[in-house]
């Protein structure tokens, strides 16, 4: 068996397309660091930048090209993020009429009243997912802690990602969902999910947590990464598509670097605020 897993190793390694996604993952895993050690508000500002960018990809997976009411949905949603973004930097708060929860509704309408520029449902609650996620990643970092508890969810999620593509590639056998994801096996999942909770159980003085809160989080977070996953590949597969873009070699697009986030982000966010009010 260990021969076995040798050899699929050596021909994994030497696969064009895992060693891109090695590269890939370095490069990423480097601006990431620069930008963490900068800090806030510049690390917040230049992740709400990403929006617009997913957004364009989900919708160049059902067209050609983004058309001018796509473009006026991107950039009233991308422009209520700053406002949004603004605001909460500067502690300033419109007033009773306009507050920080309009904003939210805001974005929700405005999509909605572009209903018709998606294919089908699915597609535009996908697209909600993704504005509920930005808006939950605002928060997070801008929380007292909020770059360690971003750096944490960027461990776990990035632990399950990783060691389940391995742990696919290297034992997997057994397809968990095939109709949706070709490449995710029982065992690759397994494998990823019991190192999402080992990594959450390390790195627990991160953001101060017991171990059993450790092995719990790390657990849902790893279950949470997963689905949003499959719901992306699930919107993919609807459109016939492998990646929903070329943007990273070896990896595909930014969505598909942002699909375990859809989920993770807002159980992650509402969670933190409760305990901070505990």
């Amino acid at each position: 068996m260990i021969i076995n897993i040798l050899l699929k190793l050596k021909g994994l390694i030497e696969l064009k397309e895992f060693r891109l996604r090695i590269i890939s993952s370095i490069i990423l895993l480097t601006v990431f660091y620069l930008f963490f050690k900068i800090g806030n508000p510049l690390f917040v500002i230049l992740l709400s930048c990403i929006f617009p960018m997913i957004f364009i990809e989900m919708v160049k997976m059902s067209f050609d090209k983004v058309s001018i009411s796509q473009f006026f949905n991107i950039f009233f949603l991308q422009s209520i993020f700053f406002i949004y973004l603004i605001s909460k930097l500067n502690n300033f708060n419109f007033g009773f009429i306009i507050d920080y929860d309009f904003l939210i509704l805001s974005s929700f309408l405005i999509n909605l009243y572009y209903y018709k520029t998606y294919n089908d449902f699915i597609t535009f609650s996908f697209s909600n997912l993704i504005i509920i996620s930005f808006f939950s990643l605002i928060e997070i970092l801008l929380m007292s802690n909020g770059l360690n508890l971003f750096l944490y969810l960027v461990l776990l999620i990035s632990s399950m990602d990783v060691f389940a593509y391995l742990g696919g590639k290297l034992l997997g056998n057994i397809k968990i969902i095939p109709k949706i994801s070709n490449g995710k096996t029982v065992e690759g999942t397994l494998i990823g999910l019991i190192s999402t909770v080992f990594i959450s159980f390390m790195i627990k003085g991160l953001i101060n947590l017991d171990i059993l809160s450790s092995l719990l989080l790390g657990f849902v977070i790893g279950i949470l990464s997963f689905f949003g996953d499959m719901f992306e590949s699930f919107v993919k597969r609807k459109k016939g598509i492998k990646d929903s873009g070329k943007l990273i070699p070896g990896h595909g697009g930014l969505m598909d670097r942002f699909d375990g986030y859809i989920l993770v982000l807002p159980f992650f966010y509402i969670l933190s605020y409760f305990i901070l009010l505990s």
